[in-house]
């Protein structure tokens, strides 16, 4: 009797060989660890995009927020400004709640005190970085305000000297300097009284 071998054919591998054949189903090790690599990465990559976007978002609402503010603030101050009740009645720039009729104290100073139309002292001061408006009560108009002036300038637009009548001011200029976080904004503004 005559014994014959057989022999593996090229490409089949008997079950308990390395490589797999085409029709085996399943993963081997190695094509999972591939994936999970190639997943984290763009994962990765997914979130690096995903937080660049999340941060300039945040910083833009934070610009906005010091802006808003600090616009609100001076524009509030300016209007109130327009409304002093007359040259000669104008309080004086002056430490807050100490107004002092006819006369520039301080110029330019961090407190602005006046009588508006209605008869009504109204005192802008700041406070460490808050500015306040006081008439009356007291009230916050912005928060993180890093530096606050107001300037008296007569009409050929040359600032009033301290100690100089009230009646040679023909402008106030507002200057105000707002932080929040990392972010600032400077605004400045002229004001001319109605009344002047």
């Amino acid at each position: 009797m005559e014994q014959t071998h057989h022999r593996p054919t090229r490409g089949t591998t008997t079950p308990h060989s390395g490589p797999r054949t085409p029709n085996a189903k399943g993963f081997t090790l190695i094509e999972i660890v591939i994936t999970i690599v190639l997943v984290s990465i763009l994962a990765g990559i997914a979130a690096m995009i995903i937080l660049q976007g999340v941060r300039a978002y945040s910083d833009e609402q934070i610009r906005s927020d010091v802006h808003y503010q600090a616009r609100l603030a001076m524009e509030r101050m300016a209007r109130e400004i327009r409304m002093i009740r007359s040259s000669s009645e104008f309080g004086a720039i002056n430490s807050p709640g100490v107004p002092v009729l006819g006369i520039i104290t301080n110029n330019p100073s961090n407190a602005f005190s006046f009588t508006d139309m209605t008869g009504t002292q109204i005192t802008y001061a700041l406070a460490g970085t808050t500015l306040n408006r006081t008439a009356g009560g007291t009230n916050a108009l912005a928060q993180g305000v890093a530096a606050l002036s107001f300037t008296c300038f007569d009409n050929a637009g040359v600032q009033v000297a301290n100690g100089a009548a009230s009646t040679s001011a023909w402008t106030i200029e507002i200057d105000m300097t707002d932080t929040q976080g990392s972010e600032t904004i400077s605004m400045r503004t002229r004001v001319h009284p109605r009344n002047f």
